[in-house]
């Protein structure tokens, strides 16, 4: 984000006092924002201020940005759900090094994605039956119901518009709404997709219970075709390792703790909590992941973690109001 940028939203956001208040804070905007309600603002102008945001807050501190989608699941599911997809969205975007319209315009899109189908994606969270045929065919028509609402806001970026469009489509033709293939698909467009589903698979809802860290990154990645797309499939796994930041632990020595900060794809840091017997320890302590004795054997649902840790134990003043 260049430096004008950055202070315009550090001046409008001086109330965030963390990054973890600047993600939540971007939730509670866009939730406002899509009430679409006339005359509150220039639409497109409003989605590009929660974007540098959210820039300013992976900037500021990625490990507790990615922390967020795993320890913050409460509010309307569509709306954080959108967040989470947008915050990983743009660090895979930072990792390759994308021009910063076209990041803006992808990351955009991430946080506007599912503007087709946001009463249906919340009844979704509540429902226990499967889809009826009415609302899958009501998801199946979202990505293009999307982009002509966006048109109608105002908004003319190809790249958002395509990725809205696109983001449900898959290499080998069984996406939707168009069936797609190969080169057909914008490569944008299966990054939002791919990070759509990674962070859906980690949300609690009545239909389904969060996925443990390291399986919904093999499920999404085997359900994207990574060996059809094999950079995209590199790309993220690289950013987001196997154990990202957030992921509750269990070591080797029986200490549990929370994953504090990307190493490599196998052996984070890992800041230990608890002892073998699940008490609290005296202090917190930082382990090194890739040395035998405190190695993760085991991965534990964040749940575990409600009402028994402070994140400033952590991350520091970073995770303040997580």
């Amino acid at each position: 984000m260049p430096a004008a940028q950055r202070d315009t939203v550090t001046s409008s956001a001086s109330a965030a006092r963390s990054v973890a208040s600047l993600v939540l804070n971007a939730r509670f905007k866009l939730y406002d924002l899509l009430q679409l309600q006339p005359g509150q603002g220039d639409f497109t102008q409003r989605v590009t201020d929660i974007v540098w945001q959210l820039q300013l807050a992976c900037e500021q501190n990625p490990d507790v940005a990615l922390a967020v989608i795993l320890h913050a699941q409460e509010g309307k599911y569509s709306i954080r759900h959108s967040v989470d997809t947008a915050l990983v969205v743009d660090l895979v975007c930072e990792r390759l090094d994308m021009n910063p319209l076209d990041r803006q315009s992808v990351v955009s899109a991430a946080l506007t994605m599912n503007l087709g189908m946001i009463a249906l994606q919340e009844a979704l969270s509540e429902q226990s039956t499967p889809l009826t045929s009415a609302q899958r065919e009501e998801m199946h028509r979202h990505p293009l119901v999307g982009r002509e609402m966006l048109r109608k806001l105002g908004v003319s970026d190809q790249l958002w518009l395509d990725c809205v469009l696109q983001h449900h489509e898959m290499p080998d033709g069984g996406g939707y709404p168009a069936r797609l293939q190969g080169e057909e698909l914008r490569f944008e467009a299966r990054l939002i997709g791919l990070a759509d589903r990674y962070c859906a698979m980690l949300t609690q809802a009545a239909w389904r219970s969060g996925s443990v860290v390291d399986s919904a990154l093999f499920r999404t990645l085997r359900a994207h075709g990574s060996a059809a797309d094999a950079k995209l499939g590199r790309l993220f796994g690289d950013t987001l390792g196997l154990f990202p930041p957030g992921a509750v632990v269990r070591l080797a020595n029986g200490e549990s703790g929370v994953v504090k900060q990307y190493a490599n794809e196998a052996a984070p840091l890992v800041t230990a909590l608890f002892d073998d017997a699940d008490m609290p320890l005296l202090e917190p302590v930082d382990r090194d992941t890739s040395k035998p004795q405190f190695a993760i054997t085991e991965m534990l649902e964040p749940e575990s973690l409600i009402g028994r840790v402070q994140f400033e134990q952590v991350w520091g003043a970073a995770a303040a109001g997580l």
